[in-house]
């Protein structure tokens, strides 16, 4: 049996009657076995969309994935006394790891009680998750808010609460850990979940006697369908008044719809307007090699500007904004070192984005000083500040075409995803056309043991690529043959096609020369899959709609969403058999030759 799932049975001595008075009450003893079994079956990123409102944007869920950890699931109980109900706990599977005295659900409990019994004493107990084996906690836990009385203290109002909370769950909420509480990450966080009109802010406040501030958020949900109330609360280490105060402010007109408050407007368009400023900061941090320097280990500002060659006060405040924006952080002694996301401008890490920060940075960035005139003429922005299109400059400075191939290089990341979701035959001919340095190919070849490859690039990016192909699990398995899809007959006889990150770089008409091409090359068993970025729908993540404008800036193409894509491919004589997601909003979109 299920430690979670406790027997009905009102003799059962895990779960005795409501009066016994020493006992767990029936009624929380099903409440904390039903809980538990919704915790333990379900993922992270599972509870944090069924606690949010239904539908919520991607966006709202990979902002506070990015930022906060599941932490514990909590719960009101009334047991008679608390010593039985902390000797009861390891049936459930539960450790009890701490029991401190409760603020801010003591103080919502109070006015729920009207204002009165000003007695009333709140206990948390918190639980570690324990495994089957009873030794290794599973890094989750429960809340258990514990407002016990006995018979000699009970009252009509004190049986109404217990009444209503049991059948409501008022106080049961799922709780994230803000895993770094900067200030600026705490009031985007909070205005976040504010702003939209199917949350409402339903209290927090600052617990003392574990130094944590709480905000709580709910959505009304459909009571008909949800086991457990849409309740969030939001958990920071120590105290954090400007976000609590801003918390605490009334919600205004209906159950969230009120319009936002204009300094959360404003500060929300102010961060868009500065973001300019912060990825210049990011890429002269690359550029300096910050990231390297530091490696896993904190540094002082007067280290690293001697060390990077910097004035020491121009850089500390430069360091000041990376940790600001949790690319670094910052030790009781001053000193930095790297987050997680910092590490990601490390230049010996897989999936290093620095060649990509310097880029976006630098010459990408210069790019936006004509974003106006394509937005006005429909001419290239690229060609229009650097006098040439994108891919005629980098076939003149090498230099540049050198970052961009490393910069290309973060798609690690979604590579890794890719033989996980795509078929593979046996034995198959995998035929990758414009694949640059071979990366993806060669992640293919490791995952599929009797595959061949052939990869199809310019004679100059095919140099690159050797090395990377002449690995043991690649090596003599992959044909390099040179040539432009654009113009040179593309490879006959693969069984799969692969197209990754190439239609996004082109105009309508340029793809369907190449998907034609494609058609003509493909035996009419074969698939192609197609590896990019689909626009999501309406209130969908914002990421592809950057890159849409990406790449009508720094190059001729466009970002598609699948709708597109589908009737792109059937123009060329394809039909779009499937789609499925990668990492960072990419997908793989697999289509076969349509019948004639």
């Amino acid at each position: 049996m299920n430690r979670s799932s406790l027997p009905t049975n009102r003799t059962d001595p895990l779960c005795p009657p409501d009066s016994h008075p020493d006992g767990v009450p029936s009624e929380d003893a099903r409440r904390i076995g039903a809980l538990l079994d919704h915790v333990r079956g379900r993922g992270a990123a599972e509870l944090l969309r069924a606690v949010l409102p239904p539908g919520v944007p991607d966006a709202v869920v990979d902002m506070v994935s990015r930022h906060c950890r599941f932490d514990h699931a909590a719960l009101l109980v009334f047991p008679a006394r608390l010593e039985p109900l902390l000797e009861r706990l390891p049936d459930w599977g539960l450790r009890v790891t701490e029991v401190v005295p409760s603020t801010v659900v003591r103080d919502r409990v109070l006015e729920r009680l009207g204002g009165r019994g000003e007695s009333v004493a709140v206990s948390i107990v918190r639980c570690a998750l324990v495994a089957d084996d009873e030794e290794r906690e599973v890094g989750r836990s429960l809340e258990l808010f514990v407002l016990a009385a006995g018979p000699d203290e009970r009252s009509d109002r004190l049986d109404r609460l217990r009444a209503d909370e049991r059948a409501r769950n008022a106080e049961t909420h799922f709780a994230f850990q803000v895993v770094e509480p900067t200030p600026v990450t705490m009031l985007d966080l909070h205005d976040l979940l504010a702003s939209r009109e199917d949350l409402v802010r339903d209290g927090g406040g600052f617990n003392p006697h574990n130094d944590t501030s709480v905000m709580y958020f709910r959505s009304p949900g459909d009571p008909d369908r949800d086991r457990w109330p849409r309740r969030v609360e939001l958990m920071a280490t120590g105290a954090h008044p400007e976000v609590l105060r801003r918390h605490a402010a009334p919600n205004t007109g209906a159950a969230a719809t009120s319009s936002p408050h204009p300094d959360r407007v404003t500060r929300e368009m102010l961060h868009l307007l500065t973001g300019a400023w912060v990825t210049q900061s990011i890429g002269v941090a690359a550029r300096l090699g910050l990231a390297d320097h530091l490696g896993d280990r904190a540094r002082s500002t007067a280290d690293l500007a001697e060390a990077v060659g910097a004035d020491p006060d121009r850089l500390g405040r430069l360091l000041r904004l990376l940790a600001g924006h949790e690319i670094l952080r910052t030790d009781p002694d001053g000193r930095y070192r790297l987050t997680d996301r910092g590490a990601l401008l490390r230049t010996d890490r897989d999936g290093s984005l620095a060649a990509l920060a310097s880029l976006y940075g630098g010459l990408f960035f210069a790019s936006y000083l004509g974003l106006e005139h394509t937005v006005r003429t429909g001419e290239d922005a690229f060609t229009h500040v650097h006098g040439r299109e994108s891919f005629e400059h980098f076939a003149e400075h090498p230099d540049d075409a050198r970052l961009f191939q490393r910069a290309m290089a973060f798609g690690s990341v979604v590579f890794d995803a890719v033989p996980g979701v795509l078929d593979v035959p046996p034995a198959a001919t995998v035929v990758d056309v414009g694949g640059g340095n071979g990366e993806l190919i060669a992640r293919l070849l490791r995952a599929n043991p009797t595959a061949r490859a052939v990869l199809f690039e310019h004679a100059h990016v095919l140099a690159a690529a050797r090395p990377i192909l002449s690995v043991a699990e690649a090596k003599d398995r992959c044909d390099l043959v040179a040539g432009d899809f654009f113009i040179d007959p593309l490879p006959r006889g693969g069984d799969l096609y692969l197209l990754s990150r190439i239609l996004h770089d082109w105009s309508d008409a340029e793809c369907l020369t190449v998907l034609r091409a494609l058609a003509t090359a493909m035996p009419n068993a074969a698939r192609l899959a197609v590896i990019e970025r689909p626009i999501a729908d309406p209130g969908g993540s914002v990421l592809p709609l950057r890159y849409d404008i990406q790449m009508m800036t720094n190059a001729r193409g466009r970002e598609r969403t699948v709708g597109e894509y589908r009737e792109l491919l059937r123009a060329a004589g394809f039909e779009l058999l499937d789609v499925r997601p990668l990492p960072l909003d990419m997908a793989v979109l697999t289509a076969g030759r349509r019948a004639a």
